[in-house]
């Protein structure tokens, strides 16, 4: 079924600084905004910084971050807008109260192996706290929690930025928040990828069915029970001496 036309929804992207969440985020929005979709940028390291104006590094920061952005993500959802948020959000407890909130949630964990994170460091903050020179750094010397149950897994280190987008767009027709028809729009004609059907469960047994298994159980086991005991009664009894045959060639009487 067709998902409604105009429903909005947040797509929030989480991962590790370096991740390439602002570069995906900024391609989402412009590929939604070319389809006619009023889409809205929430990036922690753009224009909605100014919404965190005061808050640091410590835990109950990083949760306020969730909140602030999230606050406005759902406004923007609730006027039929998509909200897509980049930010590193590193506790899971933040961005599941999140989910349960917003309810049209799609959640994008951006992967990236450290090797390439360093790469991508011109400022070298996580050569810095390897060495032990600069502490507070999510992933290293701070919890960075990764999703429990993202809607999609993209590993920019080895995709590129059309093939993390496409995957994005995949996963909101798989959150059903779009329908195939806008995938078609927002991919140049494009098909979803179908979802994978359930296995079917196995049919109940009917009540006669069930009655009857229950009763042929029932059954084998006392008939199994009588047999024994009519066997231990019959080693008890005494046996019958068998009569004398007689001997081969022996003469009858008269």
């Amino acid at each position: 079924m067709e998902t409604q036309h105009g429903a909005g929804f947040v797509v929030w992207l989480t991962g590790m600084n370096r991740a390439g969440k602002s570069t995906l985020a900024s391609h989402l929005v412009a590929r939604l905004a070319a389809a006619g979709r009023p889409a809205t940028l929430l990036d922690e390291d753009g224009e909605a910084a100014l919404l965190l104006e005061g808050l640091g590094t410590l835990k109950e920061d990083r949760t306020r971050v969730v909140t602030r952005l999230g606050f406005v993500a759902k406004a923007v959802m609730r006027s039929g807008g998509i909200a897509v948020c980049a930010a590193l959000s590193p506790y899971r407890d933040a961005r599941e109260q999140l989910r349960r909130e917003a309810r049209r949630f799609v959640e994008v964990f951006v992967d990236c192996s450290m090797e390439k994170l360093r790469e991508r460091d011109p400022q070298g903050i996580y050569a810095k706290a390897l060495a032990g020179e600069l502490k507070g750094v999510p992933g290293v010397d701070v919890p960075y929690e990764p999703p429990a149950r993202p809607e999609v897994v993209v590993h920019t280190d080895q995709l590129s930025v059309e093939e993390c987008v496409l995957r994005v767009l995949q996963a909101m027709v798989d959150a059903k928040v779009i329908g195939p028809a806008e995938f078609g729009r927002l991919t140049g004609g494009q098909r979803p990828r179908r979802a994978r059907p359930e296995p079917a469960a196995k049919p109940a047994a009917k009540p006669a069915a069930k009655a009857r298994a229950k009763a042929a159980a029932k059954g084998g086991s006392a008939g199994g029970a009588r047999r024994r005991l009519d066997a231990r009664q019959a080693a008890r009894r005494p046996q019958r001496k068998a009569a004398p045959t007689p001997a081969k060639g022996a003469k009858r009487r008269r």
